[in-house]
This record gives structure tokens, C-alpha cells and sequence, in this order.
């Protein structure tokens, strides 16, 4: 049983390692408010995946789902995402 937990635990910690220091891949200036776009569909914040385009998946290979833009502060894009806001972070952190 030990075993188990820590191989989920593993490939989680794995899964969700990518995208933090990355380069980002648009500037905030290119997205308004209301407009429809694609992040990343896993329960954390583990990776900053945003796009206009329906394929694809995340740098953590989890299928993008689609959103749209609540609001956006700083470098950071908030995209309302299955009834919860999720941020997208635009310019590393």
C-alpha cells in the first residue's frame, strides 16, 4: 500500500514540475476580457498553458479545456474555467 502512495505521489510531483520557469508564451496585452481560450484542464497550478486553439494539450500532457477571460491584473490572466477561476501566469514569476 506504501508503495502505491508513493508512486502516485511521485508521478504527481513529476507531472506538475514543468512550466514554471519556462519562457511565457504571450503577453497579456494580446487578451481581453470575455475572449475564449484554452488552459490547461488539471486541478493545480502546475503548469501556465494558455491557447486560442481547441487541440492540443499542456506542457503536463493534460488536454486543454476551455474558459473564458474574467479578468486580467498584472501578468496574470484569470480564466473562468468549469464554474472556478483559474490564473494563468503570463510573465515568470
Amino acid at each position: 500500500m506504501k508503495g502505491r502512495i508513493l508512486l502516485f505521489a511521485l508521478i504527481v510531483l513529476l507531472g506538475c514540475s514543468a512550466g514554471h520557469n519556462e519562457k511565457p508564451k504571450a503577453v497579456p496585452e494580446s487578451f481581453e476580457i470575455g475572449e475564449s481560450v484554452h488552459v490547461c484542464g488539471c486541478p493545480m497550478m502546475c503548469c501556465n498553458s494558455i491557447s486560442r486553439s481547441p487541440n492540443g494539450r499542456c506542457t503536463c500532457n493534460v488536454p486543454l479545456k476551455q474558459g473564458t477571460i474574467s479578468r486580467i491584473q498584472g501578468g496574470i490572466v484569470y480564466v473562468k474555467v468549469s464554474g472556478r477561476e483559474k490564473p494563468v501566469f503570463i510573465k515568470n514569476r
